[in-house]
């Protein structure tokens, strides 16, 4: 256990840092905002072209680990949104999109990746970016599908089809992943000097992706849907990293540290997108913004309660 937390403090530490700062009034709401378009807009897709454009793709199509991760995701997605619609009957469907984007998306760049590679070293980079190359244009072409749907019934698919396409292009997260998985098949790899830009610049995300998430949380009105961010964080935390196991292990048998890389991943608290496209589509803004707050000061325990399951792992 004090393994699993000498992993995860360095990571908190950080947060706190930002969170500190952002009290005392270091840095403004504006400010987190403006580390945040840093992060995904620059640093962040750097550096997961990077990762991406130098992985050795495995010569056989790696369904079981993609199927334990993208099946548990979408599983945990759907069953939180039933769940919800039998206990919430006020809330409405664009809000139970929310719910269950919230249940079943992790911070992977601002806590997965640091966490993830701190815990288990460059072995579980395979793994990681492997499921990172795909993650976001799955999970966020499902979440704009449903909340296009439930805000807008009348939309043809015509019509969502050009709207999906300039919402992913806005993306450079998702730009970044599909251009490290474009220039990975070209076979072409990185010259020195671009290698080294791209290292450079995208070592800068980890860190100031954490003085943003704590900065975040100093200026986030969490207690006021504290119910619904408990609710959800319940599958974020515990269904989602819970079936991905169960389908890494028992279903597809994967090896131990690609079974540990994806429940660990899937462990992560919920992404700060929830509470973009909650903003977005104007539903649920005050859940997603709590969701992040709670899930991620209990996902502080719970991911070192799955760290110490997978000890013999841990590097260091």
């Amino acid at each position: 256990m004090f393994q699993s937390l000498g992993v995860i403090f360095p990571v908190i530490a950080v947060i706190l840092i930002g969170y500190g700062a952002a009290r005392r009034g270091f840095f403004s709401a504006d400010n987190v905002d403006t580390l945040n378009k840093f992060v995904f807009a620059i640093a962040a897709p750097a550096l997961l072209f990077r990762n991406v454009a130098i992985t050795e793709f495995p010569s056989v199509i790696p369904w079981g680990l993609w199927g334990s991760y993208y099946g548990a995701m979408l599983a945990t997605m759907a069953i939180s949104m039933a769940v919800a619609r039998l206990t919430l009957a006020k809330q409405s469907a664009s809000e139970r999109v929310i719910f269950g984007f919230g249940s079943s998306f992790s911070n992977t760049v601002m806590l997965g990746i640091p966490i993830i590679l701190t815990a288990f070293g460059p072995a579980a980079g395979l793994p990681l970016f492997l499921v990172l190359a795909f993650h976001g244009l799955l999970i966020f072409t499902v979440a704009l599908i449903g909340l296009e749907l439930t805000t807008n019934p009348s939309l043809t698919m015509r019509g969502f089809l050009p709207k999906l396409a300039r919402a992913m292009s806005g993306q450079q997260v998702i730009l970044g992943l599909l251009g490290g998985v474009i220039w990975n098949f070209t076979g072409l790899g990185l010259s020195p000097p671009i290698d080294r830009f791209l290292d450079l610049l995208g070592s800068a995300a980890i860190p100031v992706a954490l003085v943003a998430v704590g900065g975040k949380l100093a200026h986030i009105a969490w207690r006021e849907s504290l119910g619904s961010a408990v609710f959800i964080s319940v599958f974020k935390l515990g269904l989602h990293p819970l079936l991905v196991f169960c389908a890494a292990h028992y279903l597809f048998a994967l090896e131990p540290i690609f079974t540990a890389t994806i429940t660990l991943l899937a462990a992560m608290p919920t992404g700060v997108f929830t509470a973009v496209f909650a903003t977005q589509y104007k539903t649920a803004e005050a859940d997603a913004s709590s969701t992040i707050v709670v899930s991620t000061l209990l996902g502080a325990v719970t991911i070192a309660l799955w760290l110490t399951g997978f000890t013999d792992l841990l590097v260091g």
